[in-house]
């Protein structure tokens, strides 16, 4: 599996605080507090459920059809990259449907 097709979501120890617009997570071993900006707030939106990077990508592509593809891209990616170094969004753990050939643990 390359870094494209795992899936990733938030992390279930991070948790969420919205003060009017604004999206605020909180680390709890180090609580450090991390304000999301437009970008990264729509991230975490979308990461409720397990996607993929290009998932996420070719969303807002589609929900900014007037932005260029590269600055879209551009944008996404320094984004989710800081995400997943401060560990506020982790790969997903792999499940794999009964009976899809894979040995089951």
């Amino acid at each position: 599996m390359t870094a494209d097709e795992k899936s990733y979501w938030r992390n279930p120890a991070v948790s969420a605080t919205a003060v009017e617009a604004d999206l605020f997570l909180v680390e709890p071993e180090g609580q450090d507090v991390y304000y999301l900006d437009a970008v990264t707030s729509g991230i975490w939106r979308l990461l409720e459920t397990p996607l993929p990077r290009d998932a996420i990508l070719r969303i807002y592509s589609e929900a900014f059809p007037e932005v260029a593809a590269e600055e879209i891209a551009r944008d996404v990616a320094a984004a989710f990259e800081d995400m997943v170094a401060r560990g506020l969004v982790v790969i997903a753990p792999e499940t794999r449907p009964p009976g899809s050939g894979k040995s089951d643990p």
